[in-house]
């Protein structure tokens, strides 16, 4: 289809086929795309449970050390107590993993649905088994459960019995003592201790936090990020209206080269049989008054009585040809509901214009006014393939050809063949300056090099994916005539002849994409958002737990020496609270640059560039959470520490 109407010298810009369509494919695409989102989620979610096995695991041990070094020491074999401290974990992940499944397919299929019924009109949902999904969901988390146990009780099982019944079987912290500054006063001193003492499981606590924060805040960036996104978007119309156009339409023109226009475009709707055979038919009597003028002058200079048949003849077949004429115009008179004078009126006029000069551009029939046409420019659009690489497809880069000055797309130096790249496009690929970059032109089969220039070859927001170049270099590249355009930038709106209209792209377009983006995502980020909460709150309070666990020995001690609880809780409890604080607000912005590398990896294979944003709400909403999670798991184990006797605390100390 290309070829053929390449051949009959129209300039292709866009074709949509199937793959292009996305009446045919957008669903499927969007569904695809939530998929990847929730993959790297499932990841995420992975990372963190196999964090919390190890925790979980090396916390057990220590706590029951003591009995694992009787055991030992009474001639149980390590492949025995292992076997029995990895029963349990084993069991109680299988029956989790069921669990989830049944929920997954029973409770969480409706939601699901619903988001996508919302947006698309999709036949009946029917949820089918995935041994993928399964696999992922499922097989890996328990498997991952079962390794990092084993690994974690292999590593404990290498202690000897006497190490386990001294509980020194963890080797974090400073254990050796050594001088602190005497200017510190004695608190000071003392809660650095019990820093330098835990340092290990500190550690463990700012990386636990870490991880809890990705993914509280992997939930809430999405939907800033999305409108920070569609706000983009609308910045990259740099007109309030951008009219894209099938062919070349010029604005400027003389009123009888608009009414020949206007006379072409009305006989356009014309049938074509119809309208071809009124051609026909003028060319007949044209041809037919050439005859009868030429017998007429034959008649005058030689009078004869065969002179006179053949002028006659000629007047006859005249006559017929009018009457043939006068009837084809008739036709195309009903048909465009008109006189047949109206008819012969436009005829003439179009006869004036010259259509066989493909580089003779329509003119407007409307005048917009001087005022209208003085601050509207004309830039040409098209689009080239650029090859994402590692198999994610291809990424579609209008390349716009723009006057050079332009009062729209301004502080651009262009000319001599360079082009600007848009933000968006150098954020996304990482272009380096001096790269040479291969655009694949897919309706002419070719292939163009352009070469980014660096920092000055980029114009633009992060949202940006286009490539600028002068509207003359658009021409010379392409093949197109010089004098070739095809939109005009305007913040006036145009009255254009609608056969010539393409699109009218303005600002509002834009908002409404992006509220429709930011729609479709409300009710599965609202869910992404529940579940990471949730998922946060049941971290911290096990990171959180198993710190005021290991440190429960210490606080005992302290009450046996006197120590009053609001004494304990300002030398021993707020080292652990400002370890939490700080970690919390140190974390985000490593938090951050994971967040923005996460997104450029999940969102390679999506068209455009969505840049991670994260406002300063969504960081103070994930140290809020996180403290407020702390502060409710402290005080439930201050208190249950405060309930224990002082002889038990002796006894679990011998």
């Amino acid at each position: 289809m290309v070829s053929a109407l390449s051949d009959a010298h129209a300039n292709v810009t866009d074709l949509t086929d199937v793959d292009s369509n996305q009446g045919i494919g957008y669903a499927k695409d969007d569904v695809s795309g939530d998929s990847s989102m929730w993959t790297t989620l499932l990841y995420i979610i992975i990372v963190i449970m196999a964090f919390v096995f190890v925790v979980l695991t090396s916390g057990t041990i220590e706590e029951e050390s003591a009995i694992i070094g009787t055991l030992l020491a009474s001639g149980y074999r390590r492949r025995e107590l292992v076997a029995h401290y990895l029963a349990l974990p084993c069991i109680v992940g299988i029956a989790a993993a069921a669990v989830g499944n049944v929920v997954g397919f029973t409770l969480m299929g409706e939601p699901m649905r619903n988001l996508y019924y919302g947006s698309y009109s999709l036949p009946p949902y029917y949820a089918t088994w995935s041994w993928g999904v399964f696999f992922q969901t499922t097989v890996v988390p328990v498997a991952v459960l079962v390794l990092v146990t084993l690994v974690g009780l292999l590593r404990k099982m290498g202690h000897t019995p006497l190490q386990f019944l001294r509980h020194e079987t963890s080797k974090g912290g400073v254990k050796r003592g050594f001088a602190l500054p005497e200017r510190l006063g004695f608190t000071a001193r003392f809660r650095l201790r019990v820093f330098l003492r835990n340092l290990g499981n500190f550690a463990t606590l700012f990386v636990g936090i870490g991880f809890a924060s990705l993914l509280l805040l992997f939930s809430l960036a999405i939907l800033p990020t999305m409108s920070h996104y569609a706000e983009n978007l609308r910045n990259t119309v740099v007109a309030q209206h951008q009219y894209s156009l099938k062919a070349p339409l010029e604005l400027e023109g003389t009123s009888g080269e608009r009414e020949a226009w206007k006379a072409a475009d009305t006989l356009q709707g014309v049938e074509g049989a119809r309208l071809s055979a009124l051609e026909n038919a003028a060319d007949d009597a044209q041809e037919k008054a050439d005859a009868l003028k030429v017998a007429a002058e034959a008649l005058q200079v030689e009078p004869t009585l065969e002179a006179m048949q053949k002028a006659q003849d000629a007047q006859n077949a005249f006559a017929k040809s009018q009457d043939a004429l006068n009837s084809e115009l008739d036709g195309v008179a009903a048909d465009l509901g008109t006189t047949r004078d109206d008819v012969v009126d436009m005829v003439d006029k179009v006869s004036d214009l010259d259509l066989d000069d493909e580089n003779a551009h329509p003119v407007n029939t409307v005048d917009n006014g001087a005022g209208a046409i003085a601050q509207a420019e004309k830039f040409a659009v098209y689009s080239l393939q650029y090859d994402r690489g590692e198999g994610n497809g291809e990424e579609t880069i209008a390349v716009y050809g723009v006057q050079e000055g332009s009062r729209y797309w301004t502080d651009m130096d262009l000319g001599d063949g360079k082009a600007v790249f848009g933000g968006g496009l150098v954020d996304k690929f990482g272009f380096k300056q001096g790269d040479a970059i291969d655009l694949y032109d897919k309706y002419e089969d070719k292939t163009h090099t352009l070469t980014f220039t660096g920092d000055e070859g980029t114009w633009g927001t992060k949202s940006t994916m286009n490539i600028y170049m002068s509207l003359d270099d658009f021409n010379a590249m392409f093949g197109n005539d010089a004098a070739y355009f095809n939109g005009y930038a305007s913040d006036e709106p145009l009255i254009l002849d609608s056969r010539y209209v393409a699109s009218d792209l303005t600002p509002s377009d834009m908002d409404a994409i992006g509220e429709q983006f930011t729609g479709m995502m409300d009710d599965m980020i609202g869910m992404l958002v529940g579940m990471s909460v949730f998922i946060f709150l049941v971290f911290m309070y096990l990171l959180t737990k198993s710190v005021i666990d290991h440190s429960a020995r210490s606080i005992s001690y302290m009450k046996v020496f006197g120590y009053r609880d609001r004494e304990v809780s300002k030398l021993y409890v707020r080292s652990i609270t400002w370890c939490v604080v700080i970690s919390l607000i140190v974390c985000q912005p490593l938090i951050i640059a994971s967040l923005t590398a996460i997104f450029k990896a999940m969102l390679l294979s999506y068209s455009g560039n969505i840049e991670i944003y994260v406002p300063l709400a969504c960081i103070l909403e994930v140290i809020a959470t996180g403290f407020a999670t702390y502060l409710v798991v402290a005080l439930l184990h201050v208190r249950h520490i405060k309930k224990v006797p002082l002889a038990l605390a002796l006894k679990n100390a011998e």
